[in-house]
């Protein structure tokens, strides 16, 4: 019978010191609840130096847990937690350089381990953990990146330990994008990143071709790529973003759905959604294409203001 009790003693044992311990978190003001780990949707942005890429937005404080301990006890958070490291990008940021600002101090990956972010006294009042995370951009070209509405981001983990016991409870937030976002995350730039302007000028709506090689609307433009650091010599692509037009694939859409707008580089044009390929040597590099206007086959576009966007963007092949 005592080996029974025994037994039984050492499960209840194993029971208790595997149980996770919570902590009082909110974000952005909602209701305070006990937790282990949290998700919060943040928006992700371009700073305004264009250095980084932030994850910002999500307003997370956590506070001494009520009951918990001794009125004058402190509880103090650091980075990282038993779970791994401070941050851990998600799956489209993995190939970037990555960092947390931690109250106001921008820290590369890897960020160490025991970085106190927050001491919380036992008042019941709740205190900021003040952590953005970022990407770096990089001075080299590279692909877009193509964040959706709900991807995950990353992991940021934190320990709490405290000045009257050795619990340890432990916080992970997973961070989830609250916008679209796409960008290229390096400095290499097109045309110094300033608006190219295709101005076709007042013309008759007849005159417009309904070919993008043999219309005679057509507006010349140099293209100039350059990276901030020198030395970089690599084969790049040229995306022509936007939407296609109805008629056509190889042309963007216009307000005039009788009428499209061609890129044509080296005597092909590029669709939509396409790309070319060039190359940057020693961190410069330049292309000349041809805008076009082009009218849907059979067609008499009415006549009026006709306008139009789209995107350049440098990647790699």
């Amino acid at each position: 019978m005592k080996r029974l009790f025994g037994a039984i003693g050492l499960l209840l044992l194993i029971s208790v010191s595997t149980t996770a311990r919570a902590v009082d978190c909110r974000v952005n003001g909602g209701e305070w609840a006990r937790v282990t780990h949290l998700t919060v949707p943040v928006e992700v942005r371009l700073d305004t130096d264009r250095v980084r890429i932030l994850m910002e937005g999500a307003r997370l404080e956590c506070r001494f847990t009520a009951g918990a301990g001794p009125v004058w006890g402190e509880d103090y958070w650091e980075t990282g937690n038993a779970s791994g490291t401070p941050w851990t990008s998600g799956p489209k940021f993995t190939a970037e350089r990555s960092g947390l600002r931690i109250n106001g101090a921008f820290l590369n990956t890897p960020v160490p381990a025991g970085i106190r972010v927050a001491t919380m006294p036992n008042n019941g009042v709740g205190y900021p953990i003040n952590i953005t995370p970022y990407i770096l951009v990089r001075n080299d070209p590279t692909n877009p990146i193509d964040v959706r509405t709900g991807d995950t981001l990353g992991l940021l983990r934190l320990t709490s330990s405290n000045n009257f016991d050795a619990t340890r409870p432990q916080l992970t937030v997973t961070y989830t994008a609250a916008n679209n976002f796409t960008i290229s995350p390096s400095t290499c730039t097109i045309n110094n990143n300033n608006p190219i302007e295709i101005n076709f000028g007042d013309v008759h709506q007849r005159a417009i071709g309904t070919d993008p090689l043999t219309t005679t609307i057509r507006r010349d433009r140099r293209l100039t790529y350059a990276c901030p650091d020198p030395g970089i010599t690599t084969p790049i692509t040229i995306t022509y973003k936007g939407i296609p037009s109805s008629f056509n694939a190889n042309l963007l859409v216009m307000s005039n759905p009788d009428v499209g707008t061609a890129l044509v580089r080296g005597g092909a044009p590029v669709q939509v959604g396409g790309a070319f390929l060039s190359r940057i040597t020693n961190s410069v590099g330049g292309d000349d294409v041809t805008f076009t206007l082009v009218r849907r086959a059979g067609s008499l576009p009415t006549p009026g203001p006709v306008s139009g966007s789209g995107v350049l963007v440098m990647g790699v092949p």
